[in-house]
């Protein structure tokens, strides 16, 4: 399976009378990109902003990032089952709009605050330190504010709000899909039978995907997999060009990820650019963590048998969606393929606090545990000049423009499930 991206490297976006990529710079048409996602009666209206790198500006109750895409060809389907017919990605020409952004302002969350919770939820900073350590500061990000409609169902309203975004990355990228792109990215991976014909001599590497954590109730129609909301998911091979072109979204409760990361996806990125010169890549294993005990056995058994049997893997990468329950479907998963002769590496960031474990597990067999940052790291962040979603107070008497201290936790961007970050923890 062969995927090309076509990147378009963008410098600038900005409001126009009509929607078009020229000189790196796009040009939105608001009205018409409003709507057309103002035609879901799950929302009253919807407002767009920009939000450019270097600009004063902080964007609150960040549900999601999606970055632009489109596919180009006849018979070809963006985000299926997710925004129409069913089908597969993963192969032919995609376009990428790089360096661009849809972020999606949750509104309703921001309405329904549950003790504890921050009511300014995650945030991106476009200057000064949060900017510097999350993904987002540093992307011209086209900011959807899509408000519930009267009486509307808060699930009903959050499958929307993904859709929407959905729907502008796809609406976004077809602005350049007939243009000659600045660079092309190639995914090539044949089928397993001859993934690793010529490279008998390297290890067999692959990957283990945790994508959705099942603690938290299911949404009906919620898009995961393919339109999927995997409630009753257990583990399944997936070509790694299928994640990297669409076919999965971030769940609405993922903790520490983007579907914009997804979508470029560093493990398997990284796999592919080692693929043939240090490994054999053999695939990936999408998996979700479990709710109940013998669940979580027969999901990793599942999953080490498919490494072991299918892929005759010799190692295999683990990362892990959400926090807390779903460290023990990894550790566990990892446990029965080493038990089968296959080593493993766990990818996650540290959860220690106040003296606290940074890990809910002891798994002494792992071949290795690649902690990406700590997500109780606080950041001071400096007061802004405009904040787009919903302002809000803190108990404190805070305002949310004004300067505040974040975990990194609430910075998007700032450290992802995947190992996107620039952090990493010392011990002196």
């Amino acid at each position: 399976m062969r995927l090309e991206l076509n990147i378009l490297e963008t410098k600038d976006v900005r409001f126009g009378d009509a929607t078009r990529f020229k000189d790196k710079t796009l040009r939105l048409n608001k009205a018409e990109l409003q709507s057309i996602l103002e035609k879901d009666r799950a929302f009253s209206r919807v407002e767009i902003e920009l939000a450019r790198p270097g600009e004063s500006c902080r964007i609150l109750q960040v549900a999601d990032v999606i970055e632009p895409r489109c596919k180009i060809g006849e018979g070809v389907y963006d985000f299926p089952g997710a925004l129409g017919k069913s089908g597969t990605v993963g192969e032919g020409k995609t376009c990428v709009l790089r360096g661009t952004a849809v972020v999606l302002n949750d509104q309703i969350s921001a309405e329904i605050v549950t003790e504890g919770e921050d009511p300014m939820g995650f945030i991106i900073d476009m200057a000064g330190p949060g900017a510097e350590v999350g993904l987002y500061g540093k992307t011209h990000n086209i900011v959807l504010i899509p408000y519930p409609a009267s009486g509307v169902n808060p699930d009903r309203y959050r499958v929307a709000i993904k859709k929407a975004g959905l729907k502008a990355a796809t609406y976004l990228a077809k602005a350049g899909r007939d243009l000659a792109p600045n660079d092309v990215e190639v995914y090539d991976l044949p089928s397993l039978p001859g993934i690793g014909r010529d490279k008998k001599d390297l290890p067999r590497i692959g990957y283990i995907f945790m994508v959705y954590c099942t603690s938290f109730p299911a949404i009906e129609g919620e898009p995961i997999l393919y339109g999927d909301n995997m409630k009753e998911f257990l583990p399944t091979i997936i070509h790694p060009n299928e994640v990297l072109d669409g076919a999965i979204v971030n769940p609405y409760e993922g903790i520490g990820t983007e579907t914009y990361v997804i979508q470029n996806h560093p493990v398997i990125k990284a796999l592919y650019q080692r693929h043939g010169k240090e490994l054999c890549f053999v695939g990936v294993i999408l998996t979700v963590s479990r709710y109940t005990e013998p669940e979580r056995e027969r999901a990793a058994a599942m999953a080490a048998n498919q490494a072991r049997s299918i892929f005759g893997a010799d190692g295999m990468i683990l990362t892990k969606a959400s926090s807390g329950a779903p460290d023990i479907d990894m550790a566990q998963t990892a446990q029965r393929c080493e038990d089968a002769g296959v080593k493993t590496v766990l990818i996650m960031f540290d959860r220690s606090n106040r003296g606290e474990l940074g890990t809910v597990f002891n798994l002494p067999g792992a071949s290795a545990i690649v902690s990406t940052a700590n997500q109780f790291v606080s950041l001071e962040l400096p007061p802004v000049e405009r904040v787009i979603g919903r302002p809000v107070t803190l108990p404190s008497g805070v305002c949310s423009n004004h300067g505040l201290q974040k975990t990194f936790r609430y910075i998007r961007g700032a450290l992802d499930q995947e190992g996107i970050t620039r952090y990493r923890p010392v011990r002196y």
